[in-house]
């Protein structure tokens, strides 16, 4: 079942996420270099270092504890993922995916 969208550590109706999830965005295509898309997703299946996982947003990162804020499409073939950083100030560079990483996707409802 498919949750509301929301960029922890912000809940779905906190004015702040919006602003979070936006410079999320432009950090991925600062990193990346490529355009990113509407698409709000939740999860993904994947294989991550050697092993199939799933990483979820609002849910612990399974290779690294850290907990997941956002995952976003750029293009048709990359994926980033997100994660909390200690000093919420500070991003930290996010995992790249590639489309050949990932099984499937989960948006949010």
């Amino acid at each position: 079942m498919a949750r509301v969208f929301f960029v922890p550590p912000f809940a779905d109706s906190d004015p702040k996420a919006e602003p979070a999830y936006r410079k999320l965005r432009d950090q991925a295509e600062h990193r990346m270099g490529a355009v990113s898309r509407e698409r709000r997703i939740e999860g993904v299946d994947c294989r991550l270092r050697g092993r199939d996982c799933t990483l979820r947003v609002g849910e612990p990162d399974p290779a690294n504890g850290q907990t997941v804020a956002a995952i976003i499409q750029l293009g048709r073939d990359a994926y980033t993922v997100h994660h909390l950083s200690a000093d919420p100030a500070q991003l930290s560079d996010p995992l790249v995916l590639r489309q050949s990483e990932v099984y499937s996707i989960t948006d949010f409802g």
